[in-house]
């Protein structure tokens, strides 16, 4: 079996906000998604970092990030992909999303208390994304306690671009199902099925690698969860009208992009139900008009 590949880590350290703010809007610009942002209070210091499968694109992004950025210095790590690890232990800690769910890294589940009246997710990201700690995953998890408050139970769901499979995870626990989970990166859904092994979940989610972009996935579902980027989201409108049958959560959306996104999808024979933002992202709950 061969071994995962490596991730190379472009990384900028930022010691006022001026430079951390034109550093991350320039990041954003060049990879379409939000650098991970780590603070250092005791160096006073932030660090942006990117992530990408291969060399060339991260010095690409160097290059261009240093010459939009005057006095801007950035590196590039090669990471082993045993090394995320080390990562995600640094920066993944138990988290409560809504009223219903606790995030747990597996790695603390013999020393955490779980609070009263939560339901548990334990995850171990490995080299995907989906912890809960970014804005657009907590958004999903808030959207699918908000449908189950509106009465919808015991139904199918897609999750596109699942990652970690926290939000199929969350949806089976609610009882709903079959879902199907679609992600385009191996990696992301070998871990994904280890982590349904965490949550002892032994049926009613199934994995496939589909790009949706040019593949149906088998809908129409009466729950769609799409938490990929606003751009994407924009160019497969016409698809997510076909798989869903009711409900679509969106989200990975930039709070630039997201009337935008709303407009196309409205237009297209939804119905704004809700919406929420942070300063950077926003997320949609959208129902298809009757």
């Amino acid at each position: 079996m061969n071994e995962p590949a490596p991730t190379y880590i472009l990384s900028v350290a930022c010691t006022n906000q001026e430079d951390l703010e034109a550093c991350k809007t320039c990041l954003e610009e060049l990879t379409e998604t939000s650098p991970v942002e780590i603070e250092m209070v005791e160096r006073d210091v932030s660090w942006l970092e990117c992530y990408f499968e291969e060399e060339v694109p991260a010095k690409l992004c160097q290059k261009s990030l240093e010459g939009s950025c005057p006095g801007v210095h950035a590196t590039i790590r090669k990471c082993e992909a045993r090394d995320w690890t080390t990562f995600w232990r640094h920066h993944f800690h138990p988290l409560e999303i809504g009223t219903k769910w606790f995030i747990l890294p597996e790695w603390l589940q013999d020393e955490t208390d779980v609070p009263a009246g939560r339901e548990t997710l334990l995850i171990n990201p490995g080299l995907s994304f989906g912890t809960g700690n970014h804005f657009t995953t907590r958004f999903c998890l808030e959207m699918l306690e908000e449908l189950d408050a509106r009465g919808v139970s015991g139904v199918s769901m897609l999750d596109a671009g699942c990652g970690s499979a926290i939000l199929s995870i969350a949806a089976r626990k609610l009882g709903w199902g079959p879902i199907t989970a679609i992600d385009i990166d191996d990696l992301a859904l070998g871990q994904a099925e280890e982590n349904l092994k965490l949550n002892k979940i032994e049926s009613g989610i199934t994995f496939r690698n589909l790009d949706i972009t040019r593949q149906s996935a088998g809908g129409p579902y009466p729950v769609v969860v799409a938490n990929i980027y606003g751009a994407l989201l924009l160019q497969i409108a016409p698809r997510l009208l076909r798989e869903t049958s009711d409900w679509l959560v969106l989200s990975g959306i930039r709070a630039v992009e997201a009337e935008a996104v709303a407009n196309v999808y409205c237009d297209a024979g939804f119905e704004e139900i809700l919406s929420r933002s942070d300063p950077e992202w926003s997320g949609l709950l959208l129902r298809k008009k009757r």
